[in-house]
C-alpha cells in the first residue's frame, strides 16, 4: 500500500516534463515573440492531471503515513518541502482553470500561472531525490 505514493507521485512528475516543455513553448511565443509550436489542448488536460495526480499523491502519501507509522514528518525534509509544495500546485490549477476560459489575453496571470508551476516542479524534482532516500530507508 506504502508503494501507491511513489508510484503516483512519478507518474505526475513525468507528465509534469511534458506540460513544463509545453508551457516554455507558450512562453517563448507569448512573452518573447518567438514562433513555436504550442499544443493548448494538451497542455490543459496534461496539466490538470499532473497538478491533480501530485494533489492526489500528496494526500494518499499523508494519510498512509498516518496509518502506517502513527505520525506525520518522519521523513523530515521530504515532509517539509511537499507541505511548501501544495500551495503552488494549487495556484497553479487555479490559474490554469481560470486561463482556460477565454476571455482575452491575461499575460500576467499566465507568468504567475507559469512561475507557480515552474516553481512546483523545482520542488518536485527535490520531493523526488528526497523520496528515494524515504523510499530506501522506510520500505525497502
Amino acid at each position: 500500500m506504502l508503494w501507491i505514493h511513489p508510484l503516483l507521485q512519478l507518474a505526475a512528475l513525468l507528465i509534469a516534463i511534458r506540460v513544463l516543455f509545453m508551457g516554455i513553448n507558450r512562453f517563448r511565443f507569448q512573452h518573447l515573440k518567438r514562433k513555436c509550436p504550442f499544443d493548448w489542448k494538451g497542455h490543459v488536460k496534461y496539466g490538470k492531471v499532473a497538478a491533480w495526480l501530485w494533489m492526489a499523491g500528496l494526500v494518499l502519501g499523508l494519510y498512509m503515513a498516518q496509518q502506517s507509522w502513527g505520525a506525520l514528518g518522519l521523513t523530515g525534509p521530504h515532509y517539509d518541502v511537499g507541505m511548501l509544495m501544495w500551495p503552488f500546485i494549487l495556484v497553479g490549477l487555479v490559474t490554469g482553470y481560470i486561463l482556460q476560459k477565454p476571455s482575452g489575453k491575461r499575460p500576467g496571470m499566465a507568468l504567475v500561472h507559469g512561475a507557480s508551476n515552474a516553481v512546483a516542479f523545482v520542488l518536485a524534482l527535490h520531493q523526488t531525490w528526497s523520496g528515494v532516500e524515504a523510499v530506501r530507508l522506510l520500505l525497502l
